[in-house]
C-alpha cells in the first residue's frame, strides 16, 4: 500500500528484538506506506532510546514515559527527568503511562502514584498523553477524577467494552488499536472500533508484540500495519485509502504537524 500515508502511533523499535534492525524496519515500513512511526518509552532508558532513533530516522518520533510494569523502578527524580526529555524536539507526547493490574509487576498502589504524577506532568506541559490500561479501568477513571487533564489523551491498544468506550468517548479521548483488532475472538474490540467517532481512531503495531492475524505468533513490525488497516476499513465500510486519510489527519490533530 505504498499509495497510502499511515502513522504507526505506538511502536517500540528500541526493543531488544528490533533495535539492531532499525534501518531495515524503517525502510520496510516506508515501502509499505507507513510513513511515520512513534516509538513509546517505557522507562527512562527506553525513552532516551526512542529519542535517539528519532534523531537518526526523520520519519520517527518519540514518546517519553514510564510503563506501569516499570513503576516500581521510578524515583522521586523520574518526573523531572521526563520533563527534561519532553522538551526535546523529537518528543511528541508523554507515554506510555498507565495502569496494568493483569500482571502487577509493580504494586497497584505504586502504579497509581506514578501514573497520577505523570498524567499531571502531561497536563502541566500541555502535551498529549498516551495511556496503557489493562484490567484497571475503574482505577484509571478514579485516579484522574480530580486531576487536571492533558490537552489530548489516547488510550492505546484499547481493551475496554462498549460501556467504557462510551465513558471515555464522552471525555473526548482518542483510541488506538493494532493486531488485536484482527484476532478471531476480538468481536468486542471490533464492535468498539466500529462505534468510535471517526476522528478519534488511530492505528498502532505495539511492535514487537501483537502481530495481526495473518502474521500472528511472529515478531511484529510497522510494515505490517496495512494488514490491520484492511480490517479497520472493512469494519467501517471505507476504502483503505479513505480510512488511511482519516487516520493521518487524526494523527496530526493528536500529535501535531510533525506527523504531516
Amino acid at each position: 500500500m505504498s499509495d497510502v500515508f499511515l502513522v504507526d502511533v505506538h511502536a517500540h523499535l528500541q526493543d531488544e528484538k528490533l533495535f539492531s534492525e532499525c534501518a531495515e524496519l524503517v525502510s520496510r515500513a516506508s515501502e509499505a506506506g507507513v510513513k511515520r512511526i512513534i516509538n513509546a518509552g517505557t522507562c527512562i532508558k527506553t525513552s532516551k532510546q526512542a529519542i535517539e532513533i528519532a534523531r537518526q530516522y526523520p520519519t520517527c518520533s518519540a514518546l517519553v514515559g514510564i510503563h506501569p510494569h516499570d513503576a516500581a523502578e521510578a524515583s522521586p527524580e523520574t518526573a523531572d527527568q521526563l520533563r527534561h526529555l519532553a522538551d526535546l524536539p523529537e518528543v511528541v507526547g508523554i507515554g506510555e503511562i498507565g495502569l496494568d493490574f493483569h500482571y502487577n509487576f509493580s504494586p497497584p498502589e505504586v502504579q497509581i502514584a506514578v501514573f497520577k504524577s505523570l498524567w499531571s506532568l502531561a497536563a502541566e506541559l500541555n502535551m498529549p498523553a498516551v495511556i496503557h490500561v489493562r484490567e484497571a479501568f475503574d482505577e484509571f477513571f478514579a485516579a484522574i477524577h480530580d486531576l487536571p487533564t492533558p490537552p489530548r489523551v489516547m488510550l492505546h491498544c484499547f481493551s475496554g467494552d462498549l460501556e467504557i468506550a462510551r465513558r471515555a468517548t464522552d471525555m473526548g479521548f482518542h483510541f488506538s488499536i493494532g493486531g488485536a483488532l484482527t484476532f478471531t475472538k476480538s468481536e468486542m474490540t471490533r464492535a468498539v472500533f466500529k462505534f468510535f467517532p471517526a476522528d478519534k481512531i488511530h492505528l498502532e503495531t505495539d511492535c514487537p508484540y501483537l502481530a495481526p492475524q495473518p502474521k500472528r505468533g511472529k515478531r511484529n513490525e510497522p510494515a505490517w500495519l496495512p494488514l490491520t488497516l484492511e480490517y479497520l476499513a472493512k469494519l467501517r465500510c471505507l476504502s483503505c485509502k479513505d480510512m488511511a486519510q482519516t487516520l493521518h489527519l487524526n494523527a496530526i490533530t493528536f500529535f501535531g504537524s510533525r506527523l504531516a
